[in-house]
């Protein structure tokens, strides 16, 4: 089963091309994951945890543990609670700032992870899922 299982496989690749991006982005103190929260709260303008959970597909319990951490960095501020669905989550000054400075960083892991897949596999893999934003 195990040579013939796609999520073995898939499992695997995730944390390949985790380790691409989290070694390009380590200088900035910024791993993927924390990258992806930045970059989904920037696209949405205001989203609640709701929104988030939905958005990446994550646990919550993963979201409010990572959303915790960055909002003690000082990269995210969590709003008044306006709905029933939860305070809205926005980037600092400093957040945006981050992503604007982790920019070529990300690009190199682009990069790196384009020429380790081959850019064939790379483009079908980015048209298998929709972007976030």
């Amino acid at each position: 089963m195990a040579a013939e299982c796609l999520a073995v496989r898939v499992r695997r690749l995730g944390r390949v091309i985790t380790r691409i991006y989290d070694a390009a982005l380590a200088p900035h103190g910024v791993t993927i994951a924390q990258l992806n929260l930045l970059t989904a709260i920037s696209a949405a303008e205001g989203p609640r945890q709701t929104d988030l959970v939905r958005i990446l597909e994550l646990e919550k319990s993963t979201l409010s543990r990572d959303l915790q951490k960055m909002e003690q960095l000082g990269w995210i501020r969590s709003g008044s609670p306006e709905s029933t669905r939860g305070r809205s989550i926005s980037l600092t000054p400093a957040g945006t700032r981050l992503l604007l400075q982790i920019r070529p960083s990300w690009e190199q892991a682009q990069e790196t992870a384009r020429s380790q897949l081959g850019r064939g596999a790379f483009g079908r893999l980015r048209k298998l899922l929709p972007p976030i934003g």
